[in-house]
């Protein structure tokens, strides 16, 4: 994990049945919030895996709320992996190993139409964007559900629609790509593009980006596409430990710091194909 910070956890509340909200207190002024509304830390759980490519036996957790002495987070309980266990655990008093915050949340300031399309990792942080939105600002909103009692209120300031569908979160296919497909023509002009932000399963993240792009053919500027988990994790960690050092090289070589995240995408897109994965 990068820098790590010792946080105390002082609470632990049941949202619905398939999110738990963790409060935490961080020492001094160790810690200081993006003031990005999808920021995140990565939260080491004991995990006994590594995650494809990064290094990390931690997992990645969307900061829901920050407060005066800390900040909350919520865990989406999917699965019966090390962080849907550790979820379940967590007690107050623990100590938890976070790392400095992290965002991708970015609209460009002339987009005042926005579009948020998540599975339910992602409804943590779309609650939070729609919480800290302005009255000027206009959201569009699919959020994809595995069960419908973790639907929960989205209060906000801003003009908002939501639709809930049922899908995806690793127990069916998911519809977000076919859900974006029928909503963005109907908010697009002339003189606008909206801006389009996306965090779901990482290879249904990747469907949406190339959909965006050729068909949709949405400028990278106004798009922000995250890939927040892999549901084939299992493939990922077998293709990639198999990589010569060669390959390793060229895969790094790809992702450069002076370029936009999306930028990078253009080309390892294809790397990742041709690996298969």
């Amino acid at each position: 994990m990068e820098t790590t910070i010792t946080t105390v956890v002082t609470g632990v509340e049941q949202v619905t049945p398939g999110f738990v909200r963790v409060r935490v207190t961080t020492p001094g002024e160790q810690w200081v919030s993006t003031g990005a509304a999808d920021e995140f830390i990565h939260v080491e759980v004991g995990a006994d895996d590594v995650d494809a490519g990064d290094g990390h036996t931690s997992r990645h957790y969307s900061v829901s709320k920050v407060l005066s002495d800390g900040f909350e987070m919520e865990i989406a309980l999917h699965g019966h992996g090390p962080g849907a266990r550790w979820g379940q655990r967590v007690r107050p008093g623990d100590a938890v190993e976070v790392s400095e915050p992290k965002a991708y949340y970015a609209p460009p300031s002339a987009a005042h139409r926005r579009v948020l399309v998540g599975d339910a990792t992602a409804l943590p942080a779309i609650a939070r964007i729609l919480a800290e939105a302005n009255p000027d600002e206009s959201f569009s909103v699919v959020i994809e559900l595995a069960s419908m009692a973790d639907l929960r209120e989205l209060p906000s300031a801003a003009d908002v629609r939501v639709e809930w569908r049922i899908g995806g979160n690793g127990y069916a296919p998911s519809v977000l790509c076919s859900e974006l497909k029928g909503l963005l023509p109907g908010l697009r002009d002339a003189a606008h593009e909206p801006y389009v932000w996306v965090a779901c399963e990482a290879s249904e993240s990747r469907r949406i980006r190339q959909n965006l792009r050729k068909e949709a053919q949405l400028p990278m500027a106004v798009m922000r596409i995250v890939g927040y988990w892999h549901g084939d994790k299992d493939h990922i960690m077998s293709v990639w430990n198999s990589l010569t050092e060669e390959q390793l090289a060229h895969a790094a070589s790809i992702w450069r710091e002076d370029r936009s995240d999306e930028e990078n995408w253009v080309e390892y897109e294809p790397f990742l194909r041709s690996l298969g994965v």
